[in-house]
């Protein structure tokens, strides 16, 4: 009875010293990655370290940041959120609309869905779509909302195998941004 007492006991503890280590493993990889704060153009943003700030291919950004993983030799992030700023021309939802009414005819876009969303305490129109540009293919999800005469835009893009993985990221900004 004893030998099985002291079987059980060393079993019991060898699968509690497993267990904690596991644990353990897995906490401090999550340790690795801590927040990093943006600032710029009236937004700031909070975000992983394994993101980094990074170039923009639009005239009208006002800061981009990208996978650190995905940064191309040009300093382009290929899984990135960009932040935009454009002067509103009209109503603001007519502006917004208009800029997708033209995706209709061009057989590179396709709208996936579009509705109202919020943003801080804001507003916002919400667009999905995927493009193909030179046989890559890309999903991308845009917020945008006004202040101040201006339509600010938050687009999210990435080659379609990585756009749910990192949607988070994302998610995650929108839900924590300072409008200032």
């Amino acid at each position: 009875m004893k030998n099985k007492l002291l079987i059980g006991s060393l079993i019991a503890i060898i699968l509690i010293v497993f267990l904690i280590s596991s644990v353990s493993a897995d906490t401090k990889t999550n340790d690795d990655t801590t927040v990093q704060t943006l600032s710029k153009g009236g937004l700031t943003i909070n975000y992983p370290s394994n993101w980094g700030y990074s170039q923009a291919t639009s005239n009208y950004s006002i800061m981009s940041i990208s996978k650190l993983d995905s940064i191309d030799s040009a300093g382009i992030g290929q899984v990135n959120i960009n932040f935009e700023k454009k002067p509103i021309e009209g109503e603001f939802n007519s502006f917004v609309n208009t800029t997708y009414k033209s995706m209709e005819y061009d057989s590179s876009f396709n709208l996936v869905s579009s509705g109202n969303s919020v943003i801080g305490d804001r507003q916002a129109l919400e667009y999905v779509y995927t493009s193909n540009n030179n046989g890559i293919e890309r999903e991308h999800k845009a917020v945008w909302f006004e202040k101040g005469g201006q339509a600010y835009v938050l687009l999210y893009s990435a080659p379609l195998d990585q756009f749910e993985s990192n949607l988070y990221v994302f998610d995650y900004i929108l839900s924590d941004i300072q409008i200032t």
